[in-house]
């Protein structure tokens, strides 16, 4: 069995995983970062055809959770999110970090619809990456919240 750390069952834990590690990060003043993959697109030019009701759209996005939960860290935590976006909050994680595992992660996704869908895909998964304490993404990790909340 895999010696996995527990993942948030809810949005609010979440969302409280995120303050935690906030206040951890300003308290030691090492790096947070946060991306938030929104599957939108995808469904929308993909899976239009394929996911017609509202149980085949959640499996998609189970499979897709389950996915990214297997492809990152440890120590990162994935969102519960019930909307068409996934959060991954990377503790000790700069912004570089994060947009390299931003990169990562879109051409595994991207292999991953392909497999699931059993037609190549090329999209490029939009992917919006906020990081403390740099302040360069247009929302800051704090205003991520009440998306998760």
């Amino acid at each position: 069995m895999e010696n996995r750390k527990k993942q948030p069952e809810t949005n609010s834990e979440f969302a409280s995983r995120i303050s935690y590690e906030l206040k951890r990060a300003e308290r030691y003043r090492i790096f947070v970062s946060l991306l938030v993959f929104n599957f939108d697109s995808v469904i929308e030019k993909l899976a239009a055809d394929r996911l017609q009701n509202t149980e085949d759209r959640e499996g998609f996005l189970r499979a897709v959770k389950g996915f990214i939960r297997d492809s990152v860290r440890e120590v990162d935590a994935v969102s519960n999110s019930s909307y068409e976006m996934v959060g991954i909050l990377c503790p000790e994680t700069s912004r570089q970090g994060a947009e390299m595992a931003a990169r990562r992660l879109q051409e595994s996704l991207n292999n991953f619809l392909s497999d699931y869908f059993g037609d190549p895909t090329d999209l490029l998964i939009p992917v919006e990456i906020s990081s403390y304490p740099d302040a360069a993404g247009a929302r800051s990790l704090a205003s991520y919240f009440e998306q998760f909340a």
